[in-house]
């Protein structure tokens, strides 16, 4: 009962990660279930699902089924549907029965592979992991059986990570693609929104990946190792921030800086003032531009999702359920960062509380529209919230921007 979630919704798990970056591509996806985590996916999880003629699908997996362990019956399926709507490619996604019953989604898309000649993927997700395990995985297998070593393009930048679920519907990563090809920067590919399979072919000639979530970073470690690409792993929250990421990038376009680089921020000297939570690129990016932008330094970053070590400082933390959420916003920080629907855990009025919504989180079910953050756009949000906050380290309510 260790995550048992009485105030919060549950958050967007793996199987969601990985249909989430099947969506734009020309795939049949069937999530392996009775119809329930592929509602929760439509119907939470996927802000693009009304309206748009993506073939994610139900398996219908019944009770018989699963105890018969009848995988013919859903290869059967799937023959049909790739017979009537002509994909490209195929996915299997895996959901909790699967998980109990031993499914082998991995070897049940090879076998449909053989029958259809279809690149097929099999995914033994869970629903027990969260969202950017599954990012991961989906994107790694595509990578791997897509992608194409080729001459480094010059100025060229991949974008990696980018999901609805980090992004909702997608502002922040249309500025942040602006802000790029404003300053001449080449966007080979953006994984995994508005991308195709020529998309995932062309990645590894990038010169620079771009992690702009815990699950591009994974991505990006991989790619590190397979193709040497150098990753930049952050967000530009904030004009100076926004400034500095370009310096850091110019510099591992150009060569002076080939290796990989975390932009995070500070550790805090003392007992942390604020506490961000989210994911964790996201919180980090926030603790940078708090720091450069209004000069607050003592901040420590909450991890929903999970704690990535190489994305973590000193103070950080780890917050697997909700007793260890509520237990970290209660003791005390005073100011908190986080979804609005955080808001409820908190015991102590006198805290400062800064809504920043993660779809991940609250989905459609937020009452704070999502906040646009690339650049100069931070500035604005957090400049209306520090005229009410006050701390020991600050002289008053009023924020110097």
């Amino acid at each position: 009962m260790a995550r048992l979630s009485i105030s919060l919704p549950p958050f967007s798990p793996d199987y969601s990660g990985v249909s989430s970056v099947f969506f734009d591509l020309p795939a049949v996806v069937a999530i392996h279930d009775a119809s329930g985590c592929t509602g929760n996916y439509t119907g939470y999880d996927e802000p693009r699902w009304y309206g748009a003629r993506s073939a994610i699908f139900c398996s219908a997996l019944r009770d018989l089924d699963a105890v018969m362990g009848d995988d013919e019956k859903l290869i059967g399926r799937m023959i049909a549907a790739c017979g009537d709507l002509r994909p490209e490619i195929a996915a299997l996604v895996g959901s909790p029965v699967p998980m109990v019953v031993g499914s082998d989604m991995k070897g049940i898309a090879a076998e449909l592979e053989a029958r259809t000649g279809l690149p097929s993927f099999g995914f033994d997700t869970t629903g027990t992991a969260y969202y950017d395990r599954g990012v991961a995985a989906a994107l790694k297998a595509l990578l791997e059986r897509f992608a194409e070593p080729a001459p480094a393009v010059a100025d060229g930048v991949n974008i990696v990570g980018a999901t609805p679920l980090d992004f909702g519907e997608g502002a922040n990563v249309r500025d942040l693609q602006a802000a790029l090809r404003e300053r001449g920067v080449g966007i080979v590919s953006t994984l995994a929104m508005g991308y195709g399979l020529e998309d995932l072919r062309r990645a590894p000639s990038a010169r620079v990946n771009l992690a702009v979530s815990r699950g591009g970073f994974m991505v990006s470690e991989w790619m590190h190792r397979r193709f040497g690409t150098p990753y930049l792993c952050g967000l530009p929250m904030g004009g100076a921030c926004l400034e500095e990421y370009f310096r850091v990038l110019r510099a591992m376009l150009s060569g002076e800086a080939p290796k990989p680089h975390v932009l995070q921020g500070s550790p805090p000297s003392s007992e942390p003032e604020v506490l961000v939570i989210g994911e964790q690129v996201q919180a980090n990016a926030v603790r940078w531009a708090l720091s450069r932008e209004f000069g607050v330094d003592n901040v420590a970053v909450g991890c929903l999702f999970g704690l990535e070590p190489g994305l973590a400082l000193p103070g950080d933390r780890d917050l697997r359920d909700e007793a260890a959420i509520r237990s970290a916003m209660n003791s005390g920080p005073s100011l908190i960062v986080g979804d609005p629907l955080l808001e409820s855990l908190l015991r102590k009025p006198s805290v400062e509380f800064v809504p920043f919504p993660l779809y991940a989180v609250s989905s459609h079910q937020s009452p704070t529209p999502a906040v646009r953050y690339v650049g100069e756009r931070f500035n604005e949000v957090f400049c209306r919230a520090f005229r009410t906050w006050s701390s020991p380290g600050r002289s008053g309510g009023e924020s110097s921007s």
